[in-house]
This record gives structure tokens, C-alpha cells and sequence, in this order.
């Protein structure tokens, strides 16, 4: 399969199955609200936190393992796939047993996390399930990144998609009728499981040639070096996710957790959205690194793939600053909206990982995860100490404010990796890489500030009209910008043309 059908395939495939999870994450959250209560999304949010903090025992294999299959399946190498496959599957399976473990050793200290409700049996009980079903995915995952490495994650997604429909709809069911969050957390596990068995037993009829073998220690240690490299992204990655519910949960209280975590709901479906889209980019950048292109023509795909996430940005973001309460009050009620602060900085935060992303992409494609792990550390100390200092003097913006700090450090160094050890690009095209992105910042506030202005003049009662009219216009005065300011743009002329014919062929 070429890489143009890869990307159109899994990129389709992506957002078809974010779309439809975006759906049923709003539709539980909603009847979770209406017939469980606020107090048990506080409690789940937090777990799943707390969790999020055990998965980096997989320290970062999956990206260390994804990065040496690009080689081999580009040379079609099978003999060397199935040793690294080999190698995956030992460790995945010793981390899920470490995760179970780990899990029943951290329940008894559960109330350090949790402020403000009784601890009992039922809590206990939530957690133990919880920790299944997110333990059972390294029993069977593992040929997952093989699909994912190969560019047919499409068939994963697909798969994912039916069954998580099935489930889902039996959840809602489920805690409407019954009200039961222990039934749903079963089906959770099943969900995880059946996933997981279809993909396997899919992955191994498409690739024949795996099999069992020894352990290839050579293989072992690459790996392994490779993975102790991504672990300071992984804790980094987990503190930029999932510390802000831990604090706030901590210092605020529980229950702001689900007040919270409803905005976070909409920023990381729309993520996961974008992500869904362009992640099946990744592999098709790693293999296209290994063709070794001139340095130029590597600069050239980055900024092109940069310039991507920032008409992506702009789509998504300027709506966002302008929308998000009104959103909230439509799904959840007045009651959930929290001050202005917090939107805000949600979306500065949005805009940073959307464009930024792109050097993350570069650096996995690329596996320089070394280059990077320092940058790593800083950025994630530098979270937890401004979150933990600034959330007593402001509350849940102070967490905020330490995340975008932290997301403007892992931005800087990352971009310097690209620069400089990826695309071996002097200083002076660095700083002005910079400067492209200064000034595509100011064109976004710009617009959000125009936008802002003409949605004052449509005076509308209807709250779902309003909606609907002050997002239409707010994407068209995006591409009116876009068209006007970045028409002469180099990539922008590229992008256009690709995607006239990307249509022309579907």
C-alpha cells in the first residue's frame, strides 16, 4: 500500500472512531451526571489519574519498539520483526502482572488522594476494577504497534470502534436502568479484552511469520536503552495529563475534579480527534527518515506538517475560546461553568499542543529520544513545582498557568532537537522558525479578538442557534484569514495542492 492510501485509510478510520467515542464520552458523562452523581466522575477522574501514574511502568516500550520495526518492515525483514516482537511481548507481559501488583499494593492509601468522601469497600472495589481493565491491555496489545508500524492501524480502529459501540451502548443502558457503576466497570473490562483478543488474532493472520522464539538479548538491550531514553517523556506526558486532577483533587477537592474535568473532557476529545487524523503520519515520517532525504527536504516536510496543525489550530481553537461555556451550560448545566480564567488557559494550552506536537512527531519518527530526555525533566519538574506553588494562591488556574510553562519548555527544547539533531539546521533557521510562530500566534489572537467583536452583534435567545451561528461564523472569518494572510505562503500552496489531489483520487 502506498502512503498515500496509508494516510487517507487510517486517518479516515481515525476520525470516524474519535467521533463516534466523542459522542458516547459526552453521553455517559451526561447520564452519569443525571442518574450516578458528580461525586463518582470526581472519583473516577481521580483514578484514572492515579492510574495513568502506574502505566509508566510500560516506561516508554511502545515508542522504543514502534521506532525499530520502521527499519525492518521498510526492508521487510520478517526474521528481525518477530525478535523485536518477541522482546515486546516478554516485557508487556511483565508490566501488566508489575501493574496488577503495584495496583493492590497503592489501595490501602487511596485517602491521600481523595478529599472530602468516605473511603469504603465500594471505593476499594471501583479501584480494583478500574486497575483491571487497564492492566488487561498489556496481555494482548503488544501486536497492536506491529499494525501501528506497519500503517494498517486502520484495521485496529476499526475494530476498536464496533466493539467499544456495543459495549457503550450496553453501559448507558446499563446505568440508566440499574444505576450501576460496578456493572459498568465490568463491561469496561470486557470491552478492554475483547478489543484487544480480535486485534491480536487479526495481527497474527496478517503477519504469519510470528512466532515464538528466545529472547534475543542483543535486541533486548537496544530496546531497552531506547526505552529508559522515552521515560522521561512518558513521566512528563503523565504530569502534563493526569497531576493536575491529582492537585486539584488535593488542594481543592474532590468534587472540583468533576467541574474540571468536564472542560478537559472537551479539549481531549478534540485531541484525540486531531490526533486520530495525523497520528497515522508518524510511522509514514519514520520510514520516511529512514530513506534519508536531504536535510532541506526534511525542513521542508516539518514545516509543512507544522503549518497542518496550525490551519488545525485555528479550526479548532479560536472557536473553542469563544464557545466553551456556552457548551457547558448546554450539556451540563450553569452550575458547571467556571470562571474565565480557566477556559482561557485551557485554550492557550489546546493552541501549544496542537502545533507544537508537530516536533514531537519528528523526534518519535525520528528516535531521538535521547536528544530530548533532558528537556523532558525539566518541563516536568517545572509542572509539578509552579502547579503545586500557584495552585494555593489561585486554585485551579494556578495548575493551569504551571501547565502552560511547562508546555512552553517542552516546545523550545523540542524544536531545538528537531533543529539540530534531526534536521541539522543552523541557529539562524531555528530563530526563524520561532519567528514564523510568533506571528502566527499574533494572527490567532487577532482573529479570536475579530471574532469575539462580530459575535456581539448577533443578538440570538436561542442558546443552540446562537451556538451553531457564532461557530459558523467564527470558521468563516478563520479562512477568510487564512486566505488573505497566508495565500502566498510556500506550505499553505503545498497543503492545497495535496489536498485538491488527495480528493480527486477518493
Amino acid at each position: 500500500m502506498n502512503r498515500g492510501k496509508s494516510i487517507y485509510n487510517n486517518s479516515f478510520m481515525g476520525l470516524l472512531s474519535q467521533i463516534i467515542t466523542l459522542f458516547f464520552t459526552f453521553l455517559t458523562r451526561t447520564i452519569f451526571i443525571k442518574y450516578i452523581g458528580s461525586e463518582i466522575l470526581g472519583i473516577n477522574g481521580t483514578f484514572t489519574s492515579i492510574l495513568n501514574t502506574l502505566a509508566l511502568s510500560e516506561l516508554g516500550f511502545q515508542s522504543a519498539v514502534a521506532f525499530n520495526l520502521y527499519k525492518p518492515i521498510y526492508e521487510k525483514d520478517t526474521i528481525l520483526i518477530n525478535s523485536v516482537m518477541n522482546v515486546f511481548k516478554l516485557i508487556y507481559r511483565c508490566i501488566g502482572i508489575f501493574f496488577i501488583l503495584t495496583s493492590l499494593l497503592i489501595m490501602p492509601f487511596l485517602s491521600f488522594f481523595i478529599k472530602g468522601i468516605e473511603i469504603t469497600n465500594d471505593i476499594y472495589i471501583f479501584f480494583l476494577l478500574q486497575a483491571v481493565a487497564s492492566a488487561s491491555t498489556y496481555f494482548f496489545a503488544y501486536k497492536r504497534t506491529l499494525l501501528y508500524a506497519d500503517q494498517h492501524d486502520y484495521i485496529s480502529k476499526a475494530i476498536d470502534m464496533l466493539v467499544n459501540t456495543l459495549i457503550n451502548i450496553v453501559q448507558c443502558i446499563i446505568i440508566i436502568k440499574l444505576k450501576s457503576y460496578y456493572l459498568y466497570l465490568v463491561l469496561k473490562i470486557g470491552q478492554s479484552i475483547i478489543s484487544n483478543i480480535i486485534v491480536h488474532i487479526y495481527s497474527s493472520h496478517k503477519h504469519p511469520y510470528l512466532h515464538s522464539e528466545h529472547l534475543n538479548k542483543k535486541i533486548f538491550k537496544v530496546i531497552l536503552n531506547d526505552a529508559k531514553n522515552v521515560f522521561a517523556g512518558r513521566i512528563a506526558s503523565y504530569i502534563y495529563t493526569s497531576t493536575d486532577n491529582l492537585i486539584i483533587s488535593a488542594f481543592v477537592g474532590t468534587s472540583m475534579v468533576t467541574w474540571f474535568v468536564n472542560y478537559t473532557t472537551i479539549t481531549n476529545s478534540i485531541k484525540n480527534l486531531t490526533n486520530s487524523i495525523l497520528s497515522p503520519l508518524i510511522p509514514i515520517i519514520g520510514s520516511y527518515l529512514v530513506d534519508e532525504y536531504d536535510n532541506k527536504k526534511k525542513e521542508e516536510t516539518f514545516l509543512i506538517y507544522t503549518h497542518i496543525r496550525y490551519i488545525l489550530a485555528m479550526i479548532l481553537v479560536v472557536p473553542f475560546f469563544l464557545l466553551i461555556d456556552d457548551f457547558i451550560v448546554m450539556w451540563v448545566g450553569n452550575e458547571y461553568v467556571m470562571p474565565r480564567a480557566v477556559p482561557i488557559l485551557l485554550g492557550v494550552d489546546f493552541y501549544i499542543h496542537l502545533v507544537h506536537s508537530a516536533t514531537a512527531d519528528f523526534i518519535n519518527g525520528a528516535g531521538l529520544f535521547r536528544m530530548e530526555r533532558n528537556i523532558e525533566i525539566l518541563g516536568a519538574t517545572t509542572n509539578i513545582l509552579s502547579s503545586l506553588i500557584l495552585v494555593g494562591f489561585w486554585g485551579i488556574p494556578g495548575v493551569l498557568i504551571g501547565t502552560v510553562i511547562s508546555q512552553m519548555i517542552f516546545w523550545i527544547g523540542r524544536s531545538w532537537v528537531v533543529y539540530r539533531f534531526c534536521l541539522k539546521q543552523n541557529i539562524g533557521r531555528y530563530l526563524k522558525y520561532w519567528w514564523r510562530n510568533m506571528i502566527y500566534a499574533f494572527i490567532l489572537v487577532g482573529t479570536v479578538f475579530i471574532c469575539t467583536r462580530a459575535s456581539d452583534y448577533l443578538s440570538i435567545s436561542n442558546k443552540l442557534v446562537r451556538f451553531l451561528m457564532v461557530g459558523s461564523l467564527c470558521e468563516l472569518i478563520v479562512v477568510i484569514i487564512l486566505i488573505i494572510l497566508m495565500t502566498e505562503l510556500r506550505e499553505q500552496k503545498i497543503i492545497f495542492k495535496m489536498a485538491i489531489k488527495l480528493l480527486k483520487k477518493h
